[in-house]
C-alpha cells in the first residue's frame, strides 16, 4: 500500500489554514476532480476525489484535526474502516451538495452520476431509529465513560392543566368566538394576477385557526392548557460509551415508572490530557534528553491509575509507544483498547556553564564518530 500523503499537502493549504481556507481549497479541487467531468480518465479522477475528500474529512473536523496534527495518520486510523478511508466514512455530503447542487446524484448530462455509487448506501447513518421516541442528552466525563456510571436523568413530559382542565381559561371564564375571522378559523385573500385572480386561504392570525380566543388565560398554564413536568429516573450508563452513543430505556422495563420509551444520548466531554479514538486513547509524555538518550522507565497516568512505560535508549521525539489494554472498554465486545503515548523530548533552555561544557564535550565526541 503506497504511503499516504500529508493531508495539508493534498489540499494545498498550510498547517495554520482556517476552516474557510480549507473549505475553499476543497471546493476548488472537488470541481477539478469531479469524476463525471473527467471522462478521459474517470478512474484517476475518482482516486483523486477520494484522496481530497479523506483529507477534508479530517482537517475540517476540529477533533480529528487535533489528533492528526499530534499523531499523524495513526491518530485518525480508527475513524475509518479497517481497509482505510471509504465513502461510508465521509460525513460531509451536504458540503458536496453546496458545491454541485442537490442533483449531485445525476451528472450534468442526464445520466446516473458515479456519486450514486459512492453515497447510495449511506443514508441510514443520518436516520433516527424511531422519531417517535423522546431523546434526552446526558454529558459525562471521559473517566465516567471508562468506568460506567449510574446517573439521574430528568425526563420532561406534558400534562393537562388541572386548574383549567386543559381549557386554558381562568376560572369562571370561557373562550370567546374570534371576531376577526367570525369563528371560521381561516381568512380568504384575493390577489389579481394577469387576467385572473388567485384566492389564498390561511389560518386566522388572531386565533391561529382555533376559531376562539382566550381573553382571560389561566394563570397556572398561561392559556396553553398544558403544564410541563419533569420525571427523574436513574439511568445506568455502561463502560465504554462514546459521543453519540444512544441508549434506549424501555418504559415497561425501567426501574422507575416511565410514561414512554426514551433515548439517552451520551455526550463525552473533551479531556485535557487524553484524546479518544474509538476504544483507543492517546496522550503525550515529556521526557528529558538524558531519559531519551540513555533509556529509562517513566510513570504514565492512565484512566485506571498509573502505569510504568519503558523508554528505550536513543528514543527520538514524536515516537509513539503502545500500552496494550490501557484504553477504553469495548462497548460492543470484550476487552479494552490500547493507549498510545507520544514521547516529546524536552531540550533544556537555560544551561549552566558546566552543563554547556559537558554538552560541548559530548558533541565533540559525537562528531568524531562521523
Amino acid at each position: 500500500m503506497p504511503e499516504k500523503r500529508d493531508y495539508y499537502e493534498v489540499l494545498g493549504v498550510g498547517k495554520t489554514a482556517s476552516k474557510d481556507e480549507i473549505k475553499t481549497a476543497y471546493r476548488n479541487l472537488a470541481k477539478k476532480f469531479h469524476p463525471d467531468l473527467n471522462k478521459d480518465n474517470p478512474k484517476l479522477a475518482e482516486e483523486k476525489f477520494k484522496e481530497i475528500s479523506e483529507a477534508y474529512e479530517v482537517l475540517i473536523d476540529d477533533d480529528k484535526r487535533v489528533r492528526y496534527d499530534q499523531y499523524g495518520h495513526a491518530g485518525v486510523e480508527s475513524d475509518f474502516s479497517k481497509e482505510g478511508f471509504t465513502w461510508h466514512d465521509f460525513s460531509h455530503v451536504s458540503d458536496l451538495e453546496d458545491i454541485f447542487g442537490h442533483d449531485i446524484f445525476s451528472d450534468f448530462f442526464g445520466r446516473g452520476s458515479i456519486f450514486r455509487d459512492f453515497f447510495g448506501a449511506r443514508k441510514w447513518r443520518f436516520e433516527q431509529p424511531d422519531e417517535r421516541v423522546k431523546e434526552v442528552q446526558v454529558e459525562i466525563s471521559l473517566e465516567q465513560a471508562y468506568r460506567g456510571i449510574s446517573t439521574e436523568v430528568a425526563i420532561p413530559h406534558v400534562e393537562k392543566c388541572k386548574e383549567c382542565n386543559g381549557e386554558g381559561t381562568a376560572k369562571g371564564t370561557t373562550p370567546k368566538i374570534c371576531t376577526y375571522c367570525k369563528g371560521s378559523g381561516s381568512l380568504q385573500q384575493e390577489q389579481l394576477q394577469g387576467f385572473g385572480r388567485i384566492i389564498k386561504i390561511g389560518a386566522c392570525p388572531v386565533c391561529k385557526g382555533h376559531r376562539k380566543v382566550i381573553e382571560h388565560p389561566c394563570p397556572n398554564c398561561h392559556g396553553i392548557g398544558e403544564i410541563q413536568k419533569l420525571d427523574k429516573i436513574n439511568v445506568k450508563i455502561p463502560p465504554g460509551v462514546d459521543n453519540g452513543t444512544m441508549l434506549r430505556i424501555m418504559a415497561d422495563r425501567a426501574e422507575e415508572k416511565l410514561k414512554e420509551d426514551i433515548y439517552v444520548i451520551i455526550s463525552v466531554k473533551p479531556h485535557p490530557s487524553f484524546h479518544r479514538q474509538g476504544s483507543d486513547i492517546y496522550r503525550e509524555k515529556t521526557v528529558t534528553v538524558m531519559q531519551a538518550a540513555l533509556g529509562s522507565k517513566v510513570e504514565i497516568p492512565t484512566l485506571d491509575g498509573n502505569a510504568i512505560m519503558k523508554i528505550p535508549q536513543g528514543t527520538q521525539t514524536d515516537t509513539l509507544f503502545r500500552l496494550r489494554g490501557s484504553g477504553m472498554p469495548k462497548l460492543k465486545g470484550h476487552g479494552y483498547g490500547d493507549m498510545y503515548v507520544r514521547v516529546i523530548v524536552r531540550v533544556p533552555k537555560d544551561l549552566t556553564k558546566r552543563q554547556r561544557e559537558l554538552l560541548e564535550e559530548f558533541e565533540e565526541i559525537e562528531s568524531k564518530k562521523d
